[in-house]
């Protein structure tokens, strides 16, 4: 099973491509409207890579991913790589009504967020949860 949040990569994208769009507009009119000030290629290529940096920074939003089988859950967050959790040491899996991601419990009522899984995807969050309950109960089939 895989999951990645929807909207909020819709989000992350059009606002990386707005942002860069913005300073690339704003890079090449620099030295023609100028209101007085003197601005040359270093400062033109400087609010370029602004607006790349800022562009990039955006597209974290389409980072976290959650690939789930029989024996563990891989998970990604929005920044750093991936980790792997053991179906073995989770007690529970659940997304409360004020959260705004799903959540795994570990041992000593410990929670690791599921970026992967957020409330603003609705129907594709219902079904993940689904899958990821199913999966949950055929790897603690006592419980």
């Amino acid at each position: 099973m895989r999951a990645r949040p929807v909207l909020m990569s819709r989000i992350g994208y059009a606002s990386a491509s707005i942002v860069l769009a913005i300073f690339l507009i704003v890079a090449v009119v620099m030295p023609h409207a100028n209101a007085g000030a003197h601005f040359g290629v270093k400062d033109q290529i400087a609010t370029a890579a602004i607006g790349v940096v800022l562009g990039g920074l955006f597209l974290t939003l389409t980072r976290p991913r959650l690939h789930a089988d029989r024996d563990s859950l891989r998970l990604r967050a929005f920044l750093g790589g991936w980790r792997t959790v053991p179906w073995d040491v989770v007690v529970g899996v659940e997304f409360p009504s004020r959260v705004r991601f799903a959540r795994i419990v570990l041992p000593g009522e410990e929670t690791l967020a599921i970026y992967a899984v957020q409330r603003l995807d609705r129907d594709q969050a219902i079904d993940v949860m689904r899958r990821l309950r199913a999966l949950f109960a055929a790897t603690h089939p006592t419980r």
